[in-house]
């Protein structure tokens, strides 16, 4: 029988990635998805970066659920992890849902006796960027200009029927118009489709203009709407398409950070803070800008802004340590950032942080080396330097250390955070400098700091692919 057949391979396959996945430390994500069928689903991905510095992508589990709640989702995770036989987990990225705090809290207690498990799960929390650029742009989109509503309204008539758009088509074909864009309405739920209607209407801004002359229909159409109600905004003017030129050039960089947060094929979380940093200084322009407008919208957007990246209590700082894991900026990169963020004060708190979660992971690290290598375990708090043991085997167990500290350079792993940080940074111009080649390349230098490397920049730092990372609406599947 064929299903016996696709059993078979299926059960083939799976211990395949059970041996794959074993003794490796792993980052997951999380999303729930509704079908047209009203039935609710959850998808749990796996991300790892293996022995030979490749990432790694694995959808574990993709089943039904009762509801989105916290407690239901946890519970379906927790299943599938005992499944699997994972249990080295080191961070878990959910979107902003108010659900999801519960499910990480479940997830922290159920695992916090594992012996696996990293830091007493202090940094397993990680947000979704994307849904947060998301919130950011929703806050400053919130009272939409009436400019937009104009374009918006244009936009709507030349689509209303064939006759408008073959009007509209001819006198394109007339002003020598060559843009393959052709005008589209966005959606209410997706500002992405916003940026999109404006980019592609301000390429025949002056066929609209024409249309006022040749189509008796377009000035009337704003007259009226369709319940009789007086439209008092009238069709675009000149200004209205400087203020939408505006508009596209600022939701661009949006556009373009949401695309880069919600890959998965190549390693992002490196690449968040430069986003940040780059978003940051655009909203703080536009919050000095003369427009009333404008202005009033940056101000909602910082608000927003400093709701998740302007206190260290909503911060996951694991994010910042995988800006100092990239060779071209380390640790001095973010301090020079993090002083264009916040007063000096602050900026120096907020890099002292990063250096110490870099620093509570190497150590966190090394002792998990000396307990594989001596044969018994240690408290991750315990120092390296300090494994209590039973007085009958104190002796052996101290010349078996100190033999592999000879063996290992122990004494000198102390020092490979500080020896990382003081070597010279790579070419900054080098923008396609393969960072997980290079770690591969210098394991043998970092022996341990690498292992912190090759697991931090495992963090995926969204959970959820473009289309969805644009819309305020909830996310769906499609028929099939």
């Amino acid at each position: 029988m064929i299903w016996r057949d696709c059993l078979k391979i299926y059960v083939v396959e799976k211990e395949k990635l059970k041996k794959a996945l074993k003794d490796q430390h792993v980052c997951l994500t999380t999303d729930t998805w509704t079908s047209i069928q009203n039935i609710n689903y959850m998808c749990l991905t796996t991300h790892w970066i293996d022995e030979g510095w490749n990432l790694n992508k694995r959808i574990q589990n993709f089943c039904q659920v009762s509801n989105h709640k916290g407690k239901t989702i946890s519970q379906a995770i927790e299943s599938c992890l005992l499944e699997w036989g994972i249990d080295n987990i080191l961070t878990v990225t959910v979107d902003n849902a108010r659900s999801n705090n519960l499910t990480i809290k479940y997830l922290k207690r159920v695992t916090s006796n594992w012996a696996t498990n990293i830091l007493s799960n202090d940094f397993m929390h990680v947000r979704c960027r994307a849904h947060i650029v998301n919130l950011i742009i929703c806050a400053g989109l919130k009272d939409i200009d009436d400019s937009v509503v104009k374009i918006r309204n244009a936009v709507r008539f030349v689509g209303s029927s064939p006759s408008r758009q073959l009007v509209f088509n001819q006198c394109a074909e007339r002003l020598k118009i060559g843009s393959k864009k052709s005008v589209c309405l966005d959606v209410a739920t997706r500002w992405n489709s916003t940026y999109m209607m404006l980019d592609a209407a301000d390429k025949f801004d002056v066929v609209f203009m024409r249309l006022e002359e040749t189509d008796p229909r377009y000035l009337s159409y704003f007259e009226v709407d369709s319940k009789g109600k007086q439209k008092n905004l009238g069709p675009p003017a000149l200004e209205d398409w400087e203020k939408a030129r505006f508009f596209v050039k600022f939701l661009k960089l949006f556009y373009t950070i949401t695309l880069k947060f919600s890959d998965s094929l190549y390693v992002t979380s490196n690449s968040f803070f430069h986003e940040l940093i780059s978003m940051h200084t655009s909203i703080s322009q536009l919050y000095r800008s003369e427009d009333v407008y404008v202005s009033k919208m940056a101000k909602n957007m910082i608000a927003k802004y400093k709701k998740y990246w302007g206190d260290q209590d909503t911060q996951n700082f694991l994010l910042y340590v995988a800006v100092v894991l990239d060779q071209r900026f380390k640790l001095k990169y973010v301090r020079f950032c993090f002083g264009r963020l916040y007063d000096v004060e602050e900026a120096e708190n907020f890099t002292i942080k990063v250096k110490d979660t870099l620093i509570r992971l190497f150590v966190h690290y090394m002792n998990v080396k000396v307990v594989h290598s001596v044969g018994t375990s240690i408290n991750e708090n315990v120092s390296v330097d300090l494994i209590v043991v039973n007085d009958d085997m104190m002796d052996d167990l101290t010349s078996q250390f100190k033999k592999h500290l000879e063996e290992e350079g122990g004494v000198q792993k102390k020092n490979e955070v500080e020896r990382y940080l003081g070597d010279d940074c790579e070419d900054l111009d080098d923008f396609k400098l393969d960072i997980l080649g290079w770690w591969r390349c210098n394991a043998t230098k970092y022996k341990i700091l690498s292992k912190v490397a090759q697991h931090v920049l495992a963090i995926l730092v969204s959970t959820v692919v473009s289309e969805a990372a644009f819309s305020t609406g909830g996310r769906i599947l499609d028929s099939f």
